[in-house]
């Protein structure tokens, strides 16, 4: 059977070995086997992917908002800062949750905030009377948190399930 020497103890190996059984020093046989691959330029391979818990949030990207205890969806784009909550005469809120029984679930008129901060969106409570969640951690007033795809938003009592969604034929 064919061996081969570790250069750091000395030591005999079996040829197939990549690290020593002695020492753990990395084997010749071992840096072929170990060695990074080039993944070559396969634009594939560059995109970054939209996961459950992904922060990224590009620029082709928007959100998905499903209210919880409705079948109901609402898809959404923003350059800066979204707000949600429920449209009045003198407040405007970009997401108006109104149509969801917005009032009788505790939603405030300006109740949270979505900023886009780079390739990310952060979420903030804007003091609003019932508490914002973030997975069922209570936000503190207008300390921002990174907001994940499929993270759960909860607003006085409305439970809001958000999603990242890319646009179609857009990386």
């Amino acid at each position: 059977m064919s061996e081969q020497m570790c250069s750091n103890c000395n030591k005999n190996n079996p040829i197939d070995s990549t690290y020593c059984y002695s020492c753990g020093h990395i084997l010749p046989a071992g840096m072929k086997v170990l060695a990074t691959q080039h993944l070559g330029e396969d634009e594939r391979n560059l995109r970054p992917q939209l996961r459950w818990g992904t922060a990224y949030f590009g620029e082709q990207t928007f959100l998905r908002i499903h209210v919880n205890h409705t079948a109901q969806l609402i898809e959404t784009r923003f350059d800066t800062e979204c707000i949600l909550g429920r449209v009045s005469e003198d407040d405007v809120a970009t997401v108006d949750l109104s149509p969801f029984d917005a009032i009788e679930m505790g939603v405030s008129r300006r109740h949270a905030k979505l900023t886009r901060q780079s390739a990310t969106i952060m979420v903030q409570d804007l003091d609003s009377v019932n508490g914002t969640y973030l997975n069922g951690e209570k936000l503190l007033p207008f300390q921002a948190r990174v907001l994940r795809n499929e993270d759960e938003i909860q607003l006085g009592h409305m439970q809001l399930r958000i999603s990242f969604l890319r646009a179609p034929g857009r990386p």
